[in-house]
């Protein structure tokens, strides 16, 4: 009986021991994803598209794609309305015209939500990984100590 009991402690003891190891390799994989994520928080998880849908990865682009958009927004999209040649656009009218300056705040409060938004998520994960990786340490090298106890005993048969 006791080597039943013997077989049984190494078995549970070994599959702890191969969790912890794929547990390890998984969470070192999430490390290095958080690692670069934060590396480069713009392009992480997706692209470099913020809310609106155009890219942040520079102000000429975002600039071009407002423009050929015409400056609305592509969260809400509406219906195009037919112009009459003889009134020109203005804000009162409800179109958004934007100059430069307006374009370039616009740019740089998404941008900064963006790239803030990226960069507490890829810390959230650094830390989840980095704390699951320790804890499949621990759980493996206690394991694995236990195990040597258990096959270097003699046996009472």
């Amino acid at each position: 009986m006791d080597r039943l009991n013997r077989f049984a402690a190494q078995v549970y003891g070994y599959a702890v021991c191969l969790i912890a190891v794929i547990t390890l390799l998984i969470s070192l994989k999430s490390v290095i994803d958080a690692v670069f994520d934060l590396s480069d928080p713009l392009r992480a998880n997706g692209g470099a598209y913020g809310r609106s849908g155009r890219p942040l990865s520079s102000f000429e682009l975002y600039k071009l794609e407002s423009r050929r958009s015409g400056a609305r927004d592509t969260r809400y999209p509406r219906e195009p309305m037919a112009v009459d040649e003889t009134t020109a656009p203005s804000k009162s009218q409800g179109d958004t015209v934007t100059t430069d300056a307006e374009l370039r705040q616009l740019y740089n409060a998404e941008r900064e939500e963006r790239i803030g938004d990226a960069k507490f998520r890829a810390m959230r994960s650094l830390v989840g990984s980095i704390l699951l990786a320790l804890l499949a340490s621990v759980l493996f090298w206690v394991h694995w100590r236990w195990l040597r106890g258990i096959t270097g005993a003699p046996s009472t048969v």
